[in-house]
């Protein structure tokens, strides 16, 4: 089990990520997603493990990991652990799952998940094509992450829709992911939800170099 490195957020999780299943993590822009997932890409390397990062927007800083390793005083050199693999079409991305399932990794994220299918399938006659395509990729990896024992961890947006926030493809994404983390703001308070939860499922936090840090 890997911690998020909010304590409050591993409570809620039941200790943090699990092994065998993806964990969604989505919100609006600028609540923290990508910081959150680097957060935990560091906490897993921490614990000796490697990682394949898949990057379909561009936007991996391997800056960033050195400023969260460096509070814990982690070598640098950690960073040789992560293999980083740059996603620029929705092909690209169903290939990279062979490579999951080929491997040995400690950690899989994701980031973005859906930007891709999104924009490869932008048009309004290619939802349904958009949603089976999606529903497929989304399949194969739950399964490679059940039979691997491998947790992944995978960013999403949020888009408007008649003036509503909704995680973009909810319906696939709700199908195939076990736990949601969702992020947001509301004035400059940051709070972050887990579904499905029985109980108080919220937790706060806020936003420092260093990463995601609990907030009361």
């Amino acid at each position: 089990m890997i911690s998020t490195g909010i304590k409050r957020l591993d409570d809620l999780l039941g200790g943090g990520i699990k092994n065998g299943i993806i964990t969604d993590i989505f919100g609006a822009s600028s609540t923290g997603k990508t910081q959150l997932v680097l957060q935990i890409a560091v906490n897993c390397l921490s614990q000796g493990g490697t990682i394949l990062y898949q990057d379909t927007t561009g936007n991996f800083r391997p800056e960033r990991l050195l400023d969260m390793l460096k509070p814990k005083k982690l070598d640098t050199a950690l960073l040789d652990k992560i293999t980083v693999g740059r996603i620029t079409n929705a092909q690209e991305q169903f290939s990279a799952i062979s490579k999951i399932g080929q491997s040995n990794f400690s950690l899989v994220i994701i980031d973005n998940i859906t930007d891709l299918f999104s924009f490869e399938y932008s048009k309004e006659d290619q939802i349904l094509e958009k949603n089976k395509q999606f529903t497929k990729y989304m399949k194969q990896l739950a399964t490679v992450s059940f039979e691997k024992k491998i947790p992944i961890v995978v960013v999403n947006m949020i888009r408007k829709i008649n003036d509503i926030e909704q995680e973009n493809l909810d319906s696939v994404m709700s199908l195939f992911t076990h736990v949601k983390i969702k992020l947001s703001k509301k004035s400059t308070n940051y709070m972050g939800e887990v579904f499905p939860h029985s109980g108080e499922n919220q937790f706060y936090y806020k936003i420092e170099k260093n990463g995601l840090m609990s907030s009361t």
